[in-house]
């Protein structure tokens, strides 16, 4: 699974080789790593592992003149694939490491040579993590289970801190966790870098091929069915508050899979709602990406009933402070408005097609009212031409810049 070659370049400007790893499972951002990095002037090594290469979607042999990928075999032991990969490493300007989850150990022999850039998704637990564990009387027992066996025998939190002694820069995927990280001085403010490269961008103007009423709003959530990270409940019980306030009829779209008991249940409710005024879109099954585009195509806006507190194994996290929401990434990509639970707050300029709601039914049965006879999305929508900070073109181009200081050692601007 190679393919290599070289990437035509411009000669007034130095061709930057990134070798960047993937060893788990985010290949979206894998793949939008690559959607930015060909539209300036790079080589790009991806190391990683076939659950993340056969998902990224990408024509690899397009690309061979300046792309080529390393998978691991499934037969090859880690450590192995690491040492085999010696001389790719070596022959980095710049590492970038998207995701580690473990692995810290085998990490830990790759030659670091060249600037390493990190990205982390989950501050807490990478960051700090003795301080916040989830629910630690609740969870007490696992909670002490994970610490002998994850972190006292197997030596995590150890072999995690050897690791990043080896990295050059930290960064987060917005301005938001940045500045909760550097308040909080869990890093060197030498080490942390500006977020010049989000994990999603300001994707094309689309409009739906699908014959919808025009005089029927379309709202969507997006992301799998399941309390877990959002509040469906709240959604279920302010629509049941608004919908014979609504001028339109209003249909909901979820996008994701809605297949287990807690799913069902949500549907079950929402369809207690159904009416002339109110209809609901849902899939049993696995929503594949091309069904997802042309569903989202359809949507007036989004909806975003987070629940800010969540945990990444076993430890708490903050949606909008230590972690990241992918309604951010909806939001930039398919260009769509979104109300947004008041309690994550968005800094830069996607906030101009946000805006936000208290986790009340009343107070989000009052925005969707306002939203929907009034058609506020539209004019939230209109600022998207504003944000040409998040155009492929311009995040390639600042990331370019970024690296070129990097491996020339020259400083770089915290602010960005």
């Amino acid at each position: 699974m190679n393919s290599g070659g070289d990437h035509p370049v411009d000669q007034s400007r130095q061709s930057i080789h990134v070798v960047v790893v993937e060893l788990h499972h985010h290949s979206d951002l894998i793949r939008n790593v690559i959607s930015v990095l060909e539209l300036e002037r790079f080589t790009m090594s991806l190391i990683t592992v076939p659950g993340v290469y056969e998902k990224v979607g990408v024509a690899w042999e397009e690309k061979a003149d300046w792309l080529s990928v390393s998978c691991k075999p499934p037969e090859e032991s880690m450590a192995g694939f690491i040492e085999r990969m010696r001389p790719v490493f070596e022959s980095a300007d710049i590492l970038y490491f998207n995701t580690v989850r473990h692995y810290w150990a085998e990490l830990c022999q790759i030659p670091f040579s060249s600037p390493s850039i990190i990205r982390v998704h989950n501050a807490h637990a990478d960051l700090a993590p003795a301080s916040h564990f989830y629910r630690p009387f609740i969870k007490f027992p696992a909670i002490l289970s994970h610490l002998i066996r994850k972190v006292w025998i197997a030596g995590e939190w150890r072999q995690r801190e050897q690791l990043f002694s080896h990295i050059d820069y930290f960064m987060f995927p917005n301005q938001t966790i940045t500045d909760y990280v550097s308040e909080r001085r869990w890093l060197s403010p030498q080490k942390i870098l500006p977020p010049i490269l989000p994990f999603g961008f300001l994707g094309e103007p689309t409009v739906s091929d699908t014959n919808i009423d025009a005089k029927i709003v379309t709202i969507a959530i997006t992301g799998k069915v399941t309390n877990a990270k959002k509040d469906y409940r709240l959604v279920y019980l302010a629509l049941k508050q608004c919908i014979d306030q609504l001028r339109f009829p209003l249909r909901l779209v979820l996008l994701g899979k809605a297949a287990n008991k807690q799913a069902k249940q949500i549907v079950a409710d929402f369809k207690t709602l159904e009416s002339e005024r109110f209809s609901l879109d849902y899939s049993d099954d696995y929503v594949s990406p091309d069904e997802f585009e042309n569903k989202v195509a359809s949507v007036d806006f989004l909806l975003a009933p987070i629940k800010i507190q969540t945990h990444f194994r076993k430890y708490g996290e903050v949606y909008g402070k230590s972690k990241m929401s992918g309604i951010e990434n909806d939001i930039l990509m398919h260009r769509k408005p979104s109300l947004v639970t008041a309690q994550y707050r968005i800094k830069g300029d996607i906030d101009k097609a946000v805006e936000y709601f208290e986790p009340t039914p009343e107070s989000l049965a009052a925005s969707m009212t306002a939203w929907v006879n009034q058609k506020k999305y539209d004019d939230l929508g209109s600022h998207f031409d504003e944000m040409s900070r998040y155009c492929p073109e311009t995040v390639a181009k600042d990331f370019y810049r970024l690296c070129e200081k990097l491996v020339r050692g020259l400083p770089v601007e915290r602010e960005h």
